[in-house]
């Protein structure tokens, strides 16, 4: 579990430095270490609570990004630099009115040829990442009214933002879903012991299949996942390394999604392991494919079945906690 640290000094200040993302908008603005918090008829939390805990996190298993950041050297995947002059930070969008919120999804939907799936997609979720990875923006309110509302998106913002800052790394659009939902999952799971997004599409799934289901076995929002899992493991309820890595967002269960946050949780589980996953990042730096195969190479795995054995029989101890 990640220490606890000093809440780092904030600063209101003019910021010059940092790109606008969007022309013609007036924000409160928040700077810490590493981003840059805009807000528009709300307050600055969870960013400015968790941010910088966050990023102690993230950078345990990607230490390239303090340069990136102090030296301005992050690029987006077309090559563009995200500030002016250094240091750059990444930017959190912080909204407490669906109307405002729902501007910037047409702004971004019109520069990023987004299709009305993913509009309207975007739009339940009340958040989204820069296609770019320079920012992320969390409404507070109901997208789909237009007053005020104050809603608790501390676990969709740890969670969206530990994703975002290793595809930002990565400089690729082509990360796969297990590494980008795997990661973000291990990021929530370091600062609260709990994962949180992605359940209500497991109670809908829990409901359907609940003759089949017991408790124990529930991955919920308020349970401790490696125990579950652990569980589950030793039980022979496993899943394969094939599925963890072909997994889709929109067909996932609750068993998928736990075991993409198991295998996230192994890869980065000690110094050794996290120099191959900053490897396995820098494969997808230099335009190379992340895949099954990279992975096996890249950990030094023959083959499925001999990274499996690791990885459930270290799944099924305590290391996994």
């Amino acid at each position: 579990m990640l220490a606890k640290a000093l809440i780092p000094w904030l600063a209101i200040t003019p910021l010059v430095a940092q790109e606008s993302h969007f022309d013609g908008w007036k924000w409160k603005e928040r700077e810490t270490d590493h981003f840059l918090i805009r807000a528009e008829s709300t307050g600055y939390d969870p960013a400015s609570r968790h941010a910088e805990k966050l990023w102690e996190v993230v950078v345990e298993v990607l230490p390239g990004l303090e340069k990136d950041f102090s030296e301005n050297l992050f690029r987006t995947p077309d090559g563009a630099k995200g500030a002016e002059s250094p240091p750059y930070r990444h930017t959190v969008y912080l909204l407490g009115k669906g109307d405002d919120f729902n501007r910037l999804v047409g702004i971004d939907a019109g520069r990023n040829g987004w299709d009305a799936n993913t509009v309207r997609m975007t739009r339940h979720t009340a958040n989204y990442a820069d296609p770019r990875y320079r920012y992320g923006v969390f409404c507070k309110a109901d997208p789909n009214q237009s007053a005020g509302g104050d809603r608790d998106v501390t676990a969709v913002f740890a969670h969206s933002t530990g994703s975002t800052l290793l595809s930002g790394r990565s400089r690729s659009k082509r990360l796969p879903f297990w590494m980008t939902a795997g990661f973000g999952y291990y990021v929530e799971h370091r600062l609260f012991d709990r994962c949180r997004v992605h359940y209500l599409d497991f109670e809908a799934y829990y409901k359907e299949n609940d003759a089949e289901l017991k408790r124990s076995e529930t991955l919920g929002p308020d349970k401790d996942w490696p125990g579950v899992l652990r569980r589950l493991c030793k039980d022979d309820k496993r899943v394969s390394l094939e599925d963890v890595c072909t997994a889709q967002i929109l067909t996932l269960s609750p068993n998928e999604s736990g075991y993409i946050f198991a295998l996230t949780c192994f890869l980065v589980r000690d110094e050794e392991a996290r120099k191959k996953y900053q490897t396995l990042v820098a494969h997808a730096r230099d335009g190379k494919t992340v895949d099954r195969s990279r992975l096996l190479e890249t950990y030094g795995y023959d083959d499925d079945a001999a990274l499996e054995a690791e990885w459930y029989e270290w799944v099924e101890s305590r290391q996994f906690k």
